[in-house]
């Protein structure tokens, strides 16, 4: 579905590795600030064992699994928004992301110097909130006096509000809609993940993330190396895409088994018109069947006979590891 994770940290923090882990691509890594210099994209398949099992009965010669796009964008340092560094342009990139993952550095490592001389994760959590506060405040006043001209005073209120109660860990979500032109960062969901050792957060800091993961990705990479996918890089990855607020469900036909991402709370409809157009404006029902229940008869007609399949409308809602076949 195209659901697009902008990639967020200071150089070092290991962006490109988590991207290199979760992606395989060919990512520039580098043991020096700025070794990426635009932003680029990767995909981000997430590996279901349920589409695994589904194969393995269904036989399919394709078996094509759904995935998330990472947005990755070179590293914020103090002062970016003055123009330090590279700027901060790049978060324009960030901008156009549906939520934000912010890759913080908790490890130590003499080959790969911090830019602020030291590792502390908290200060660097600050500094990028002040970084993204400076820049969420330029957009805002530039935008506020354009909205003053034309007279939505609804938008005005709204924009008042935030330059008010702009302040780090502060978020904005309930007007993501209102202010949807302005693709504003801090109306977005974010995600922190800490790149290495565990340790405590501050109460304060925690409400400013919709989820906080903790992951040694130097270490996923070399297990990695030794077996096909750790299982504590799963992990975050299965509960990275249901913290998104994402379902999983399942399609298959004679050559094709696939795995599909939909938002939570949509509706049989909405899936028929992900998996095609066409699907949507012919839909009559859906026929649905969950993925333990065809593990264990292996077959749709079987299923069928014990009363399995089930028959949806077009306002049911999907559920997560649903089988379907769209009937137009």
């Amino acid at each position: 579905m195209n659901f697009k994770i902008g990639i967020c940290g200071l150089p070092n923090a290991g962006k490109s590795s988590f991207i290199k882990l979760a992606s395989e691509a060919s990512v520039l890594i580098g043991e020096y600030p700025f070794t990426t210099l635009k932003s680029s994209e990767y995909t981000f398949f997430i590996f279901s064992p349920e589409l695994k099992k589904l194969h393995e009965i269904t036989k399919t010669k394709y078996v094509i699994p759904d995935y998330l796009i990472l947005v990755d964008v070179p590293g914020l340092i103090r002062g970016a928004h003055k123009g330090e560094g590279l700027g901060n342009e790049f978060l324009s990139y960030l901008r156009n992301a549906d939520v934000v993952l912010e890759i913080v550095r908790n490890f130590k490592n003499q080959n790969a110097p911090h830019p602020e001389g030291n590792i502390d994760p908290l200060r660097d959590i600050l500094i990028i909130e002040e970084e993204i506060i400076e820049s969420e405040r330029e957009i805002l006043e530039r935008n506020l006096k354009i909205i003053k001209k034309r007279g939505e005073k609804e938008k005005e209120t709204v924009m008042e509000y935030m330059l008010k109660n702009l302040e780090p860990f502060r978020r904005f979500i309930e007007f993501s809609e209102i202010l949807k032109e302005y693709n504003l960062l801090l109306t977005k969901n974010w995600y922190l993940l800490i790149n290495g050792e565990e340790f405590n957060l501050d109460k304060e800091i925690k409400p400013a993330f919709k989820n906080v993961y903790f992951l040694d990705v130097k270490w996923e990479i070399e297990a990695k190396e030794l077996e096909d996918l750790p299982k504590s890089f799963y992990d975050f990855s299965y509960k990275f895409r249901k913290n998104l607020d994402l379902l999983q469900f399942f399609t298959f036909t004679q050559e094709i088994t696939q795995e599909w991402f939909i938002k939570e709370g949509s509706t049989y409809l909405d899936a028929a018109y992900l998996i095609h157009s066409d699907f949507g404006e012919k839909f009559k029902e859906a026929q649905v069947i969950k993925t333990d229940d065809f593990f264990l008869f292996k077959d749709w007609e079987l299923a069928k006979k014990s009363c399995k399949i089930k028959t949806k409308g077009k306002k049911d809602k999907i559920e997560e590891n649903d089988i379907i076949l769209i009937k137009i």
